[in-house]
């Protein structure tokens, strides 16, 4: 894991735009192989914390929801969440 906090670096190595330097998520995952004729690469950024937010409000929604009808499961996750698929 390599956290990069100064801004100057994520603006010119990781490209994170000026304006979400206050609030973002960039990551990069590389998995290789033991033998490292295998590997793989997945990336994905967020820029801003709004959807955060709008996460936090549709899992409420959600809980709401199944409370309302009586629910005998107590624990969910944001799997549960997004598996229901009534985001906003």
């Amino acid at each position: 894991v390599n956290l990069v906090r100064d801004p100057e670096e994520q603006l010119a190595i990781v490209g994170v735009p000026e304006e979400h330097l206050g609030g973002h998520a960039f990551h990069n995952y590389h998995l290789t192989s033991p033998d490292e004729t295998v590997s793989f690469e997945f990336q994905h950024n967020v820029c801003g914390r709004s959807i955060y937010a709008e996460g936090t409000v549709d899992a409420a929604m959600f809980l709401h929801t199944k409370i309302r009808s009586g629910a005998d499961k107590k624990l969910y996750d944001m799997i549960d969440v997004l598996r229901e698929g009534n985001m906003r």
